[in-house]
């Protein structure tokens, strides 16, 4: 006997959350991803979304606590101008003494059951041992994540990776690597000039009407998360991130922004750069978020490594040190990430909904802020 405890599938509950499961469902997180959570986060996270009341998830009980959870986070899109309400699934997690029981199966057929038929979609971000169990339920692919990193301590972003082996040439650039990628990266700074007539204001807290008005001046064509103002008071306000806003002003007017958070964990600090505005192609300012950007690289000098996304003034961020993970050499340590949807059964989906834009890459615009963050 291994003392594993295993219990026949048939004994297991799979319900909706109920308003005691938060701690269980806490309890279980640190279990399965080995990093606590505060209730704090719990409540930003799922009790704070301004888009519906009350928690969406499915929980698995096994009688002695929670074993199981798949939550979903409300969210809205915009595809051709007009707003879609969305889930997006975050944090779905099997006790490891409880897996291969078919509790994944049974959970999410419950989740597709209950909540789907209430939304357009669900669009989510697995990992590759997540997405082969997503494909049995009819998620479509849409593309890889690809992000830009600006890698300040080699050994931290292997670290981060969590890559076993590694070539014989890269791990020893890790090894000894940082100081010569400090070096280069400070001159790359030196030399990098912001224009004159711009100027950059910091913010502590997150001027919300500014970046709204930013995002409406020049709103994306692309499918987007609209940048409305519940969601911006929502979705940066993580007790667990230090937030950071960059605003660039020409003329004294508003032209450009930045919201930066930093997270630090055991094995690293991480600057993310969650939302640009403009991101459009329509309206680019690169002028300005080059000044912006200039400013974050300035305060994040403790940072090991600082993401920012892929799909905008990809020049800019190139003067800056910001590199693709899907290129040499960031792609040989970096994980793979995938851009997935679920869509309803044809019988009940929407017909204006326009599904052939919805599985192609190119017609998305997000950013950092948009994929699933802690």
């Amino acid at each position: 006997m291994d003392g594993t405890h295993r219990q026949p599938t048939g004994e297991y509950q799979v319900r909706p959350y109920q308003p005691g499961d938060r701690a269980g469902f806490l309890s279980l997180y640190e279990r399965v991803w080995g990093r606590p959570k505060s209730t704090d986060w719990f409540e930003w996270r799922f009790g704070a979304n301004p888009y519906r009341d009350g928690i969406r998830m499915i929980v698995a009980d096994s009688g002695d606590g929670l074993v199981g959870a798949e939550p979903l986070l409300p969210f809205r899109l915009q595809v051709d101008g007009t707003e879609w309400e969305a889930y997006q699934p975050v944090d779905w997690i099997v006790h490891p003494d409880h897996r291969r029981r078919g509790l994944f199966t049974r959970m999410t057929e419950t989740l597709l059951d209950d909540y789907l038929p209430e939304v357009s979609l669900l669009f989510n971000f697995p990992n590759s041992q997540l997405r082969p169990g997503l494909e049995k339920h009819n998620w479509e692919v849409v593309g890889p994540v690809v992000c830009r990193y600006r890698i300040q301590n080699t050994r931290r972003f292997t670290d981060r990776a969590n890559v076993k082996e590694l070539p014989a040439a890269i791990a020893l650039a890790t090894k000894h690597g940082t100081p010569l990628i400090r070096a280069g990266l400070g001159a790359l700074d030196r030399i990098t000039a912001t224009a004159a007539d711009v100027t950059v204001e910091r913010h502590a807290e997150l001027p919300v009407e500014t970046v709204h008005e930013l995002y409406r001046s020049a709103r994306p064509e692309r499918i987007h998360v609209p940048r409305d103002r519940p969601f911006l008071r929502w979705r940066f306000a993580n007790p667990n991130w230090e937030t950071r806003t960059y605003v660039a002003a020409h003329e004294e007017a508003a032209v450009a922004s930045i919201i930066t958070a930093t997270e630090e964990t055991p094995s690293c600090r991480v600057t993310h750069l969650l939302d640009i505005q403009p991101v459009t192609d329509r309206i680019a300012r690169p002028a300005a978020v080059d000044a912006l950007l200039s400013a974050v690289v300035d305060d994040a000098t403790d940072a090991d490594l600082l993401r920012a996304p892929t799909n905008c003034y990809p020049r800019v961020f190139r003067r800056h040190g910001f590199y693709r993970d899907d290129t040499f050499p960031l792609s040989v340590v970096a994980t793979t990430t995938t851009h997935a949807i679920r869509l309803p059964d044809p019988t009940v989906a929407s017909a204006s909904l326009p599904t052939d834009r919805l599985t192609d890459p190119d017609s998305w615009r997000l950013t950092v802020g948009d994929l699933d963050i802690e």
